[in-house]
Protein backbone atom coordinates (compact mmCIF):
# COMPACT_ATOMS: atom_id res chain seq x y z
CA UNK A 1 0.00 0.00 0.00
CA UNK A 2 2.83 2.42 0.90
CA UNK A 3 6.36 1.93 -0.41
CA UNK A 4 9.53 4.00 -0.20
CA UNK A 5 12.10 2.54 -2.60
CA UNK A 6 15.68 3.85 -2.44
CA UNK A 7 14.35 7.26 -1.40
CA UNK A 8 16.68 10.15 -0.73
CA UNK A 9 15.71 13.79 -0.24
CA UNK A 10 18.24 16.60 -0.51
CA UNK A 11 16.94 20.14 -0.08
CA UNK A 12 18.27 23.12 -2.02
CA UNK A 13 20.29 24.27 0.99
CA UNK A 14 22.19 20.99 0.88
CA UNK A 15 20.42 19.28 3.79
CA UNK A 16 20.26 15.51 3.36
CA UNK A 17 16.90 14.83 5.02
CA UNK A 18 16.53 11.19 3.94
CA UNK A 19 19.21 8.81 2.70
CA UNK A 20 18.37 5.69 0.70
CA UNK A 21 15.24 4.85 2.68
CA UNK A 22 13.42 1.59 1.92
CA UNK A 23 10.12 1.06 3.73
CA UNK A 24 7.04 -0.96 2.87
CA UNK A 25 3.83 -0.61 4.87
CA UNK A 26 1.08 -3.10 4.11
CA UNK A 27 -2.63 -2.48 4.18
CA UNK A 28 -4.03 -2.61 7.71
CA UNK A 29 -0.74 -2.06 9.54
CA UNK A 30 -0.26 0.28 12.49
CA UNK A 31 3.21 1.84 12.36
CA UNK A 32 4.88 4.25 14.75
CA UNK A 33 7.61 6.41 13.18
CA UNK A 34 9.94 7.82 15.81
CA UNK A 35 13.14 9.81 15.84
CA UNK A 36 14.81 12.87 17.28
CA UNK A 37 14.39 16.34 15.84
CA UNK A 38 16.10 16.44 12.47
CA UNK A 39 15.93 12.67 11.99
CA UNK A 40 13.80 13.00 8.85
CA UNK A 41 10.28 12.47 10.23
CA UNK A 42 8.83 15.65 8.75
CA UNK A 43 10.29 14.93 5.33
CA UNK A 44 8.96 11.36 5.51
CA UNK A 45 5.46 12.80 6.04
CA UNK A 46 5.81 15.49 3.38
CA UNK A 47 6.74 12.87 0.81
CA UNK A 48 3.68 10.78 1.68
CA UNK A 49 1.41 13.81 1.45
CA UNK A 50 3.09 14.94 -1.78
CA UNK A 51 4.23 18.23 -0.32
CA UNK A 52 7.71 17.24 -1.50
CA UNK A 53 9.09 14.79 -4.07
CA UNK A 54 12.18 12.63 -3.58
CA UNK A 55 15.50 13.67 -5.06
CA UNK A 56 16.15 10.00 -5.81
CA UNK A 57 13.94 6.93 -5.62
CA UNK A 58 10.18 6.52 -5.67
CA UNK A 59 7.29 6.86 -3.23
CA UNK A 60 4.20 4.85 -4.11
CA UNK A 61 0.86 4.86 -2.33
CA UNK A 62 -1.92 2.58 -3.56
CA UNK A 63 0.15 1.78 -6.67
CA UNK A 64 0.43 5.50 -7.50
CA UNK A 65 3.89 7.01 -8.12
CA UNK A 66 3.54 10.31 -6.26
CA UNK A 67 6.26 12.01 -8.30
CA UNK A 68 4.15 11.45 -11.42
CA UNK A 69 1.15 13.35 -10.07
CA UNK A 70 0.35 16.60 -11.86
CA UNK A 71 -0.27 19.71 -9.81
CA UNK A 72 -4.00 19.47 -10.43
CA UNK A 73 -4.07 15.84 -9.25
CA UNK A 74 -2.41 16.49 -5.90
CA UNK A 75 -5.48 17.83 -4.02
CA UNK A 76 -7.54 14.86 -5.20
CA UNK A 77 -4.85 12.44 -4.05
CA UNK A 78 -4.77 14.07 -0.61
CA UNK A 79 -8.51 13.75 -0.22
CA UNK A 80 -8.04 9.99 -0.11
CA UNK A 81 -5.91 10.32 3.04
CA UNK A 82 -6.96 11.12 6.58
CA UNK A 83 -4.49 13.67 7.92
CA UNK A 84 -4.17 14.57 11.60
CA UNK A 85 -1.81 17.47 12.27
CA UNK A 86 -0.04 18.38 15.49
CA UNK A 87 -1.24 21.97 15.10
CA UNK A 88 -4.82 20.81 14.36
CA UNK A 89 -5.37 23.16 11.36
CA UNK A 90 -8.98 23.73 12.28
CA UNK A 91 -10.79 26.57 10.57
CA UNK A 92 -11.40 29.08 13.39
CA UNK A 93 -14.56 30.60 11.90
CA UNK A 94 -16.29 27.22 11.60
CA UNK A 95 -18.06 25.21 14.28
CA UNK A 96 -16.90 21.71 15.19
CA UNK A 97 -19.68 20.35 12.99
CA UNK A 98 -18.68 22.43 9.97
CA UNK A 99 -14.95 21.74 10.41
CA UNK A 100 -15.71 18.04 10.10
CA UNK A 101 -18.36 18.49 7.42
CA UNK A 102 -15.96 20.52 5.32
CA UNK A 103 -13.83 17.45 4.66
CA UNK A 104 -16.91 15.90 3.03
CA UNK A 105 -18.24 19.01 1.31
CA UNK A 106 -14.95 19.66 -0.44
CA UNK A 107 -15.20 16.31 -2.25
CA UNK A 108 -18.84 16.88 -3.20
CA UNK A 109 -20.62 14.65 -0.67
CA UNK A 110 -24.39 15.06 -0.52
CA UNK A 111 -25.82 16.92 2.45
CA UNK A 112 -27.88 13.85 3.38
CA UNK A 113 -24.67 11.85 3.73
CA UNK A 114 -23.05 14.67 5.69
CA UNK A 115 -25.98 14.83 8.14
CA UNK A 116 -25.55 11.12 8.83
CA UNK A 117 -21.80 10.89 8.90
CA UNK A 118 -20.65 14.02 10.73
CA UNK A 119 -22.60 13.53 14.00
CA UNK A 120 -21.42 9.93 14.02
CA UNK A 121 -17.69 10.68 13.77
CA UNK A 122 -18.03 13.55 16.24
CA UNK A 123 -19.58 11.01 18.58
CA UNK A 124 -16.72 8.57 18.02
CA UNK A 125 -14.28 11.11 19.45
CA UNK A 126 -16.60 11.98 22.33
CA UNK A 127 -17.55 15.51 21.32
CA UNK A 128 -21.26 15.26 20.53
CA UNK A 129 -22.02 18.01 23.03
CA UNK A 130 -19.49 20.34 21.33
CA UNK A 131 -20.87 20.21 17.76
CA UNK A 132 -21.91 23.88 17.81
CA UNK A 133 -18.75 25.11 19.52
CA UNK A 134 -15.90 26.94 17.78
CA UNK A 135 -12.22 25.92 18.05
CA UNK A 136 -11.45 28.83 20.38
CA UNK A 137 -13.98 27.40 22.84
CA UNK A 138 -12.25 24.01 23.03
CA UNK A 139 -9.27 22.70 24.95
CA UNK A 140 -6.18 21.51 23.09
CA UNK A 141 -7.21 17.90 23.52
CA UNK A 142 -10.71 18.61 22.22
CA UNK A 143 -9.31 20.41 19.19
CA UNK A 144 -7.11 17.40 18.42
CA UNK A 145 -10.14 15.14 18.63
CA UNK A 146 -11.95 17.37 16.14
CA UNK A 147 -8.96 17.01 13.82
CA UNK A 148 -9.21 13.24 14.20
CA UNK A 149 -12.95 13.29 13.48
CA UNK A 150 -12.26 15.29 10.33
CA UNK A 151 -9.72 12.68 9.24
CA UNK A 152 -12.38 9.99 9.71
CA UNK A 153 -15.11 11.85 7.85
CA UNK A 154 -14.50 10.36 4.41
CA UNK A 155 -13.72 6.78 5.49
CA UNK A 156 -10.09 7.12 4.42
CA UNK A 157 -8.31 3.79 4.49
CA UNK A 158 -4.99 5.47 5.39
CA UNK A 159 -4.65 7.84 8.35
CA UNK A 160 -1.41 9.78 8.76
CA UNK A 161 -1.03 11.33 12.20
CA UNK A 162 1.73 13.89 12.66
CA UNK A 163 2.59 14.14 16.38
CA UNK A 164 -1.13 13.93 17.27
CA UNK A 165 -0.29 13.83 20.99
CA UNK A 166 2.28 16.62 20.96
CA UNK A 167 -0.02 19.34 22.30
CA UNK A 168 -2.12 17.37 24.78
CA UNK A 169 -1.66 15.94 28.27
CA UNK A 170 -0.62 12.31 28.90
CA UNK A 171 -4.17 11.08 29.57
CA UNK A 172 -5.47 12.60 26.35
CA UNK A 173 -2.43 11.22 24.51
CA UNK A 174 -3.49 7.71 25.45
CA UNK A 175 -7.09 8.39 24.48
CA UNK A 176 -6.04 9.55 21.01
CA UNK A 177 -3.79 6.54 20.44
CA UNK A 178 -6.53 4.22 21.71
CA UNK A 179 -8.93 5.66 19.14
CA UNK A 180 -6.38 5.12 16.39
CA UNK A 181 -5.82 1.55 17.61
CA UNK A 182 -9.53 0.80 17.46
CA UNK A 183 -9.73 2.10 13.91
CA UNK A 184 -6.73 0.00 12.98
CA UNK A 185 -8.48 -3.12 14.28
CA UNK A 186 -11.17 -2.50 11.68
CA UNK A 187 -8.64 -2.42 8.84
CA UNK A 188 -7.55 1.22 8.62
CA UNK A 189 -3.83 1.68 7.95
CA UNK A 190 -2.33 4.04 10.55
CA UNK A 191 1.03 5.82 10.35
CA UNK A 192 1.71 7.81 13.50
CA UNK A 193 4.80 10.00 13.75
CA UNK A 194 5.85 10.79 17.30
CA UNK A 195 8.85 11.60 19.48
CA UNK A 196 7.22 10.05 22.57
CA UNK A 197 9.14 6.80 23.03
CA UNK A 198 7.43 6.15 26.37
CA UNK A 199 4.04 6.15 24.66
CA UNK A 200 5.22 3.85 21.88
CA UNK A 201 6.47 1.31 24.43
CA UNK A 202 2.94 0.87 25.72
CA UNK A 203 1.76 -0.74 22.49
CA UNK A 204 2.92 -3.87 20.66
CA UNK A 205 3.11 -2.37 17.20
CA UNK A 206 5.68 -1.98 14.47
CA UNK A 207 8.14 0.84 15.09
CA UNK A 208 10.34 2.52 12.47
CA UNK A 209 13.20 4.53 13.99
CA UNK A 210 14.76 7.26 11.85
CA UNK A 211 18.22 8.60 12.63
CA UNK A 212 20.04 11.17 10.51
CA UNK A 213 17.74 10.46 7.57
CA UNK A 214 18.26 6.68 7.66
CA UNK A 215 16.18 3.77 8.92
CA UNK A 216 18.03 2.79 12.09
CA UNK A 217 15.54 0.10 13.12
CA UNK A 218 12.29 -1.40 11.85
CA UNK A 219 10.29 -3.98 13.77
CA UNK A 220 8.04 -4.65 16.73
CA UNK A 221 8.92 -3.39 20.18
CA UNK A 222 10.25 -6.21 22.35
CA UNK A 223 9.34 -6.40 26.02
CA UNK A 224 6.97 -3.49 25.67
CA UNK A 225 4.83 -2.51 28.62
CA UNK A 226 1.78 -3.94 26.91
CA UNK A 227 -1.59 -3.04 28.37
CA UNK A 228 -5.15 -3.73 27.41
CA UNK A 229 -6.45 -1.12 25.00
CA UNK A 230 -8.84 1.21 26.75
CA UNK A 231 -10.96 1.87 23.69
CA UNK A 232 -13.49 4.63 24.24
CA UNK A 233 -13.97 4.06 27.95
CA UNK A 234 -12.27 7.29 28.97
CA UNK A 235 -14.51 9.20 26.60
CA UNK A 236 -17.63 7.74 28.19
CA UNK A 237 -18.37 5.64 25.09
CA UNK A 238 -18.97 1.90 24.83
CA UNK A 239 -16.30 -0.11 23.03
CA UNK A 240 -18.53 -0.55 20.00
CA UNK A 241 -17.44 -2.23 16.81
CA UNK A 242 -15.83 0.44 14.70
CA UNK A 243 -17.01 -1.33 11.56
CA UNK A 244 -20.18 0.70 12.07
CA UNK A 245 -18.23 3.74 10.87
CA UNK A 246 -19.32 2.57 7.41
CA UNK A 247 -22.89 3.77 7.66
CA UNK A 248 -25.67 2.15 5.67
CA UNK A 249 -27.21 4.62 3.25
CA UNK A 250 -30.70 3.73 4.48
CA UNK A 251 -29.86 4.31 8.13
CA UNK A 252 -31.93 6.90 9.89
CA UNK A 253 -30.25 10.28 10.22
CA UNK A 254 -28.46 10.57 13.53
CA UNK A 255 -28.86 14.25 14.28
CA UNK A 256 -30.08 17.46 12.82
CA UNK A 257 -27.41 19.56 11.15
CA UNK A 258 -26.50 22.69 13.11
CA UNK A 259 -26.82 25.98 11.27
CA UNK A 260 -24.04 26.45 8.74
CA UNK A 261 -21.26 28.88 9.59
CA UNK A 262 -21.85 32.13 7.69
CA UNK A 263 -18.07 32.64 7.40
CA UNK A 264 -17.64 29.35 5.54
CA UNK A 265 -16.51 30.82 2.22
CA UNK A 266 -13.98 33.12 3.88
CA UNK A 267 -12.46 30.33 5.97
CA UNK A 268 -12.09 27.73 3.23
CA UNK A 269 -8.76 29.11 2.04
CA UNK A 270 -7.21 28.45 5.46
CA UNK A 271 -7.54 24.68 5.16
CA UNK A 272 -4.50 24.01 3.03
CA UNK A 273 -4.44 20.21 3.09
CA UNK A 274 -7.60 20.01 0.99
CA UNK A 275 -7.35 23.16 -1.07
CA UNK A 276 -4.37 24.64 -2.83
CA UNK A 277 -3.75 26.60 -5.99
CA UNK A 278 -3.91 24.24 -8.92
CA UNK A 279 -5.01 24.10 -12.47
CA UNK A 280 -7.85 21.82 -11.43
CA UNK A 281 -9.93 24.48 -9.71
CA UNK A 282 -10.80 22.88 -6.40
CA UNK A 283 -13.55 25.24 -5.38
Amino acid sequence: MIEFKDVSKIYENGTHALNNVNIKIDKGEFVFVVGASGAGKSTFLKLMMREEVPTHGTVRIKDCDLSALSRSEIPYFRRGLGIVFQDFRLIPKMTVYDNVAFAMRVIGAKEKQIRKRVPYVIGIVGLSDKARSYPSELSGGEQQRVALARALANNADIIIADEPTGNVDPVMSMEIVDLLMRLNREGTTIIMVTHEHSLVRMYDKRVIILENGCVAADGKMKNSAHRETLGGARLGKPDENFATKYLDEDEEEIAEEPAADTAYSDAVADYSIYLEDSDGGDE
